[in-house]
C-alpha cells in the first residue's frame, strides 16, 4: 500500500539545510509536516539563518499544515514525546525522516583525527546524529507496524563509503546506512520501509555564500554539476512514499540522483542532478543474508 494521500511526516532536525528543503517539499504535497529541533529563533544554535517556526509557516504556505515541536534531539525521553505528541494528535506516522545533525565549524577544515577535538564532534555527530536517528526509529516503528505501512528515510552520505570530511564523519554516516539496512530487515513482514539516501552538494544556507562567490576548493569543480537544492531530497522520498512499490526501495541507500533519474523526477529548477557515483562510489546492496 503506497503512501499516497493525508500524510503525517515528521522531519527532525528542519530548521535549515537538508531537513527544512524536505520537508518544504513533502509539506508541498498537501501533507502534515512535523518539524523538530532545537532553535525556536534565527541564531538560537547557530549564527546560520533558520528556525523550525518558520519552516512550519513555510509549509503552510505551501498547501501543507506545518507543526513545529521544539525538541533536543540528544534527550530520549524529548524524542519519546515528541512521537507521542503526533500520535494524541494525529493517531498515526507515515514518514519519519531522521535527519537532526550538527555540523561543528571547524569540520571542513581538515585535520586528521587525531588533532580534532574529541567530544564535541562525537556528540555532534554520533549522540546528535547517529543515537538520535535509532531513537526516533525506536518510537515511531512500533506506530507504523500497527498501521502496516510506513518509511523511515535516513538523510546519510557517500561519506559512508568514501573518505569525506574527517573519520568521525564517516562513521557515522555508515552507522547511518548499516541502521537501515537492518531496520529494514526486521520491518520488511510489517510492510514498513527503511533506507537511506545519499545527498550530493546541496546549496545549503552554509555553502550558499561559498557558491556564489564561487570560492569552494577545486576539489569540489567536477562535482558542480551534481549540485542539488535542499528541496531535492523531499522530492525523491515522495515519490518513493507514492509508489505502490515503495518497499522496493527499502534495505538500501541511494544516490539522490540516481533515484532522481530512475523516477524522473527533477530539481526545483527543473535540472537534473547529475550522480557522483563515478567520483565518491556506488552505496552497494547488503546481502540477503539475515543470522538471527
Amino acid at each position: 500500500m503506497a503512501l499516497k494521500k493525508n500524510r503525517v511526516v515528521l522531519v527532525t532536525g528542519g530548521s535549515r539545510g537538508v531537513g527544512k528543503g524536505t520537508a518544504l517539499a513533502l509539506g508541498a504535497t498537501g501533507a502534515t509536516v512535523y518539524v523538530s529541533g532545537r532553535s525556536s529563533s534565527d541564531g538560537q544554535t547557530t549564527a546560520l539563518p533558520g528556525n523550525i517556526h518558520t519552516t512550519a509557516e513555510e509549509i503552510t504556505a505551501r498547501g501543507g499544515k506545518g507543526i513545529a515541536v521544539i525538541c533536543d534531539h540528544t534527550d530520549d525521553q524529548q524524542i519519546a514525546a515528541l512521537i507521542d505528541q503526533i500520535i494524541d494528535e494525529q493517531g498515526r506516522i507515515d514518514i519519519l525522516v531522521n535527519n537532526v545533525y550538527q555540523v561543528p565549524d571547524d569540520m571542513l577544515e581538515w585535520q586528521p583525527f587525531w588533532k580534532r577535538p574529541l567530544d564535541d564532534h562525537w556528540q555532534a555527530m554520533i549522540d546528535l546524529g547517529l543515537r538520535a536517528h535509532y531513537v526516533a526509529s525506536y518510537y515511531a516503528a512500533p506506530h507504523m507496524i500497527k498501521q502496516a505501512a510506513g518509511m523511515i528515510v535516513n538523510i546519510s552520505s557517500p561519506g559512508a563509503r568514501c573518505y569525506l570530511h574527517s573519520v568521525i564523519y564517516g562513521v557515522g554516516k555508515a552507522g547511518k546506512d548499516k541502521m537501515m539496512h537492518d531496520m529494514a530487515k526486521e520491518l520488511r513482514e510489517y510492510n514498513v520501509a527503511a533506507l537511506a539516501i545519499w545527498p550530493g552538494i546541496v546549496k545549503t544556507e552554509r555553502l550558499a555564500p561559498a557558491i556564489e562567490a564561487d570560492a569552494l576548493p577545486d576539489e569540489y569543480e567536477p562535482l558542480k554539476p551534481g549540485m542539488e537544492s535542499p528541496e531535492y531530497p523531499g522530492r525523491i522520498i515522495d515519490a518513493i512514499a507514492k509508489a505502490d512499490n515503495y518497499m522496493d526501495y527499502s534495505g538500501r541507500s541511494w544516490w539522490n540522483s540516481e533515484l532522481g533519474n530512475e523516477l524522473d523526477i527533477q530539481d526545483i529548477d527543473g535540472a537534473q542532478p547529475m550522480s557522483y557515483a563515478p567520483f565518491m562510489g556506488e552505496p552497494g546492496i547488503p546481502p540477503e543474508a539475515m543470522v538471527k
